[in-house]
C-alpha cells in the first residue's frame, strides 16, 4: 500500500470538515487567522486518518467518524501552538510559529479556541449517529483523559530539562502521555464510532498508543538526523534546548567521558555553534544512541501491528498496518 497516497486521500476527505469547524468568517479575524495558521501550513493529518481508518476497520464508514476526525486535527494543532510557546520555537512546518507572528497572548487564546471546538465537533458526531448514552460518555471521556494525560507528559518534558538524571523509564512515561495519549484517543474514538466490540476497542487503543510512542521516537531521530526542509524546524534544536530525548538519555549513560564532554558543550546551550551541534550529533551516532532508539521504535511498531490480529482482513486493516510502518520509515 502507498501510505502517503492513502494519507492524502484521508486528508482530502477531512479537510472540508476542518474548515467547517474553523471557518474564515469567524470574528475577530486575528483569532481565526491564528487558529488556522499551522493547519494551513500543512501536515499529513495522521490523527484524523487514524480515527476514520479505525472506524472503517471495525465495520463502519470513514464518514461515520468525520466530525471527530476533524476534532483530532484541531486537538493536535492546539497542542502544537502551546508547545511552541513553551519551547520558544520560531518555526513549525517551515513557517513562523503562531506566537512569533501574533504574540503569546493571541497564540494561547487561539490554542484554547481550537480545544473548545474539539468537543463541539465530537458532540455533533455523536448526535448525528444517534450514539447511545454509554458510548457518547465514553467518547468524551476518551478525549478528556487524553487531554489531561497530555498535560502530564508536557510538564514532565519541561521538568526533565532541569535534571541530569532522567531515566529511560521516565522518558517512556513522558512520551506515552505527550504523544501516545493523543494517537490512542484517535484510534479509540474511531472504534467507538464504528460500534466496535470491547476487544476491538482495546486492541485499537493499544495500537494507537504504541505507534504514537514510536512516532515520537522517530521525531527525536529526525531532530538530529533529518533535513530542515523536511522536518520543518532547525535540526539540532532539541540539543540546543536541552531536551531529554531518549537519544540524549542513552548517550549520557553510555558515552565515554571525552564524548560526553563534546555532547555537553552543545547540550542545553542556546548559543551553541552549528559546528558544536554537528559534533554533538556525531557523538550520538558514535556511541550507538541513535541506532538504539531506532531499534526500540521498530519493536514498538511490530508490537502495535500484532494488536491488529483481532481485526478481520480489510483495506482499512491493511492501511493501519501500513501506517504503523510509515511511522518509523519517515525519511531523514
Amino acid at each position: 500500500m502507498d501510505v502517503l497516497k492513502y494519507l492524502e486521500e484521508c486528508a482530502a476527505l477531512v479537510e472540508p470538515e476542518i474548515n467547517r469547524w474553523i471557518p474564515r468568517e469567524v470574528q475577530p479575524e486575528v483569532l481565526v487567522r491564528a487558529m488556522r495558521h499551522l493547519i494551513e501550513a500543512g501536515g499529513k493529518r495522521l490523527r484524523p486518518c487514524l480515527t476514520m481508518t479505525a472506524c472503517e476497520a471495525v465495520g463502519g464508514k470513514k464518514e461515520d467518524a468525520i466530525e471527530t476526525a476533524a476534532a483530532l486535527e484541531l486537538f493536535h494543532n492546539f497542542t502544537l501552538i502551546h508547545d511552541d510557546i513553551m519551547d520558544h520555537d520560531e518555526f513549525r512546518r517551515n513557517v513562523k510559529t503562531v506566537h512569533v507572528i501574533w504574540g503569546e497572548p493571541i497564540a494561547i487564546i487561539a490554542g484554547d479556541a481550537l480545544f473548545a471546538k474539539v468537543f463541539e465537533a465530537a458532540a455533533a458526531n455523536a448526535s448525528r449517529l444517534g450514539m447511545n448514552l454509554e458510548r457518547t460518555v465514553e467518547l468524551f471521556n476518551t478525549l478528556s483523559r487524553a487531554s489531561f494525560e497530555l498535560c502530564q507528559g508536557q510538564v514532565l518534558d519541561m521538568l526533565f530539562e532541569k535534571r541530569d538524571d532522567v531515566t529511560e523509564e521516565e522518558y517512556m512515561r513522558m512520551i506515552s502521555g505527550k504523544t501516545g495519549a493523543l494517537t490512542e484517543a484517535a484510534t479509540r474514538v474511531g472504534a467507538l464510532l464504528g460500534n466496535a466490540s470491547r476487544e476491538k476497542i482495546q486492541a485499537l487503543s493499544s495500537y494507537g498508543r504504541l505507534i504514537g510512542v514510536a512516532f515520537q521516537m522517530q521525531d527525536d531521530l529526525l531532530g538530529v538526523l533529518g533535513k530542515q526542509e523536511k522536518f520543518g524546524k532547525p535540526i539540532g534544536s532539541d540539543i540546543r534546548e536541552g531536551k531529554r530525548t531518549l537519544i540524549i538519555v542513552k548517550a549520557l549513560t553510555s558515552a565515554p567521558e571525552r564524548e560526553k564532554r563534546i555532547l555537553l558543550k552543545a547540550f542545553g546551550k542556546s548559543n551553541a555553534t552549528n559546528e558544536e551541534i554537528r559534533k554533538a550529533i556525531e557523538v550520538l551516532k558514535k556511541v550507538g544512541a541513535v541506532e538504539y532508539v531506532a531499534e526500540k521504535a521498530r519493536k514498538m511498531v511490530a508490537k502495535a501491528k500484532m494488536k491488529l490480529k483481532v481485526l478481520p482482513d480489510s483495506k482499512a486493516k491493511e492501511a493501519l498496518l501500513g501506517i504503523a510502518d510509515f511511522v518509523v520509515e519517515r525519511e531523514f
